[in-house]
């Protein structure tokens, strides 16, 4: 009995898809598994941690998903004043700081807001603890992208340390494995699951 709950547990830290970066995400799938929003952390995720001001790859993915019809919404864990110019220079109308992630707060703001629902809805982000334990809690889809920073600062640490431990539980148990990406299963005809 025991060993079914800590089993059950691990799925609150399984993602939808775990790909290498968001450059990665085949827009045109989600379009066609019925996603219309797409919620994107910021840190690690768009930009490294260090910086203060969005690539052109960052511009053009943001571009290409306007221009496909989804909204697209910075969800970041991130102070005001950050995620306000990265979402600024990216071209990002609506964006959300102070999210508290993993607690549900936030999130239930912006589902209220955009009024979509949970199968529509999809969160891509760099860490189990923080960005997927929130989507499989709020029951919406979640891309887990690899942080585009190994560095390691602050709280980030303890979150780090503890991803490290259940990424190598999830292993043991055949239910994630880092580094071994499932983009390939991501082709036109692939449904989310």
């Amino acid at each position: 009995m025991e060993r079914d709950q800590n089993f059950l547990l691990f799925n609150y830290f399984r993602p939808t898809m775990y790909l290498e970066s968001y450059k990665k995400v085949n827009l045109e799938a989600l379009k066609n598994s019925g996603i219309k929003l797409i919620l994107c952390d910021m840190d690690n995720t768009l930009i490294r941690f260090d910086e203060r001001i969005p690539s052109i790859d960052v511009i053009n993915f943001v571009r290409k998903v306007n221009e496909m019809g989804f909204e697209f919404v910075i969800f970041s864990n991130n102070i005001k004043s950050r995620v306000t110019k990265c979402a600024q220079k990216a071209g990002v109308k609506n964006y959300f700081w102070n999210c508290k992630k993993p607690f549900l707060g936030k999130l239930k703001v912006v589902k209220k807001l955009f009024r979509y629902k949970n199968n529509e809805i999809i969160l891509i982000g760099d860490q189990l603890i923080t960005d997927v334990f929130v989507a499989n809690r709020a029951n919406i889809k979640s891309i887990l992208v690899e942080p585009l920073s190994k560095t390691i600062i602050g709280d980030n640490k303890i979150v780090r340390f503890i991803e490290k431990f259940i990424f190598k539980t999830m292993n043991r148990k055949n239910l994630l494995h880092e580094g071994f990406y499932n983009e390939s299963e991501y082709e036109d005809g692939y449904e989310i699951l």
